[in-house]
């Protein structure tokens, strides 16, 4: 009986906390497909038509929004992805300049994984499942023209590695 117990605390105590992260995940993910708050949708480009969540980290010192941004700009379909930081006082500040789709040159890494974990989770449920968006993205990287290669983030490489999407090797480049 005394044995059963030994075995048996470890193994709630790691179920507790897979639960926990599971749960953390699960919540930055509901809040991810929120609507944009008032005082974040300041910070967004003037010319913003279209705005998407596709992430949101808090932490001690503010909470981070990851949002993709459309337009219309000369006929053509504009998109980019912004990094908005909110301070506890509801001040917020744009981080992420347009020729720069690296967010840990802006944010630290960790955080930068959640935001594209979340970003590429919401990608994969929009785009029908893992095994969907895996064939699109294989298809689109291997139709590039010859010398033609696409370029990730390190933190998108990251969170497609976590959910199991493999890029075609050649295909791509990793951003510095």
């Amino acid at each position: 009986m005394r044995r059963n117990r030994t075995l048996v605390l470890p193994f709630l105590g790691i179920l507790i906390l897979l639960i926990s992260l599971i749960a953390s995940v699960s919540l930055n993910l509901a809040r991810a497909s929120d609507d944009i708050p008032a005082t974040v949708q300041t910070c967004l480009p003037p010319s913003t038509q279209n705005a998407k969540v596709w992430g949101v980290v808090d932490t001690e010192t503010g909470s981070y929004h990851l949002i993709g941004t459309s337009w219309t700009e000369r006929e053509e379909a504009v998109y980019q992805e912004v990094l908005i930081y909110l301070n506890p006082e509801d001040t917020c500040r744009s981080l992420l300049p347009e020729n720069d789709p690296v967010l840990s040159h802006y944010i630290p890494l960790q955080l930068a994984r959640e935001l594209a974990l979340q970003r590429y989770t919401r990608v994969l449920q929009e785009q029908g499942g893992r095994e969907a968006y895996q064939q699109q993205l294989t298809d689109y990287l291997t139709s590039a023209p010859e010398g033609t290669r696409s370029e990730f983030p390190p933190e998108h490489i990251w969170a497609l590695e976590q959910l199991g999407i493999e890029l075609p090797i050649d295909s791509y480049e990793v951003l510095p």
